[in-house]
């Protein structure tokens, strides 16, 4: 079964590191990380709805005013998602600049902030006909890690460790529930609104009792559980994972997170600024290695490993880096 999503970085693994996928079948995307965005074009920037930032490092959050540049003026609600005090960072790159004139424009754009804590989420909005004054200010539950939950996909993060909090991310989709025609056919079932029905029953998993009213060329309406119905008609397959760690450091309980998080992922986009020699560099800096990036791949039983947010003295040194990685992975790099 083909994914709705298709994930790209958006630079070289030597550049600004950030990741984008796109909605197949709807002009729709979501960004991780707020980069160099040049390589991005206008049509692409303007098909985000939610963008999720590790942390406000410069490399992670410098592509801020570039996002807001283009989205300014369409009408458009984004919504951001970022670790402590994201509301406070956010609120500072909208106080650098002058909006005397917004109220003269009848579209122009609404930031939706959720900033992640331990134990709750907070969100904010800034509006820019208010001229970006902060507004609607709540806490809201913070459950399971979720902070998307919509009809197609779930999007999970984790508190990671980069001497800040620093935000991994995975987005899973959710399954696949299609109806066998040959099926309906052999079974005298006539097609129709009910159909949709039964996918969504399946989907928000009520119990094989529940009863549909199921239309038949043969006997009219028919009364048939859910259970009946799922072995004689459904098809369900899994959905894509991508997942999405950056800047953080090897230790136990920081390595769990990230395996908790990334477990079973389609693909694992994680970064791999150190060379395996550099160990205590990368405690030091609080950054992964690429042996320690292959092994945390390996542990979480991911598909496909992307190493990226390679360190700029490493240009001549990619290959080694990609090997050490593969090495420690055992799997598709």
């Amino acid at each position: 079964m083909q994914s709705n999503f298709s994930s790209k970085l958006i630079n070289d693994p030597l550049g600004d590191p950030g990741v984008i996928v796109e909605f197949l079948c709807e002009k729709r995307a979501l960004l991780f990380d707020l980069g160099d965005l040049s390589s991005i074009t206008n049509g692409e920037l303007l098909k985000v709805s939610h963008v999720f930032i590790s942390h406000t490092h410069i490399d992670h959050f410098i592509g801020f005013d570039h996002f807001l540049r283009v989205v300014f003026g369409r009408g458009k609600t984004i919504h951001l998602y970022g670790p402590e005090n994201f509301i406070d960072n956010v609120a500072g790159k909208l106080a650098g600049f002058t909006w005397n004139l917004v109220d003269r424009y009848s579209e122009s754009v609404t930031i939706e902030v959720t900033e992640v804590q331990e134990r709750h989420l907070v969100r904010a909005k800034f509006k820019a006909i208010d001229r970006f004054k902060k507004s609607d200010e709540k806490e809201i539950p913070f459950v399971d890690g979720i902070l998307v939950d919509e009809e197609k996909f779930v999007i999970r993060t984790a508190i990671l460790e980069h001497r800040i909090p620093c935000l991994g991310f995975s987005l899973e989709e959710k399954n696949h529930v299609n109806i066998c025609k040959d099926q309906l056919k052999k079974m005298y079932y006539q097609s129709g609104p009910w159909l949709n029905e039964l996918k969504k029953c399946v989907c928000e998993g009520k119990l094989d009792g529940y009863l549909l009213g199921v239309p038949s060329t043969a006997k009219g309406i028919q009364k048939k559980t859910l259970g009946q119905l799922k072995e004689e008609l459904v098809l369900v397959s899994p959905g894509q994972k991508i997942s999405y760690v950056v800047d953080t450091i090897y230790n136990e309980a920081n390595k769990k997170r990230i395996i908790d998080l990334t477990r079973g992922a389609d693909i694992l986009f994680c970064e791999s600024p150190f060379l395996a020699e550099e160990e205590i560099r990368g405690q030091e800096r609080f950054h992964l290695t690429s042996r320690q990036a292959g092994i945390i791949a390996r542990e979480a039983e991911v598909k496909k490993l992307n190493i990226f947010h390679i360190s700029g003295r490493h240009t001549s040194r990619t290959k080694q880096l990609v090997q050490e990685a593969q090495e420690a992975f055992r799997g598709e790099l």
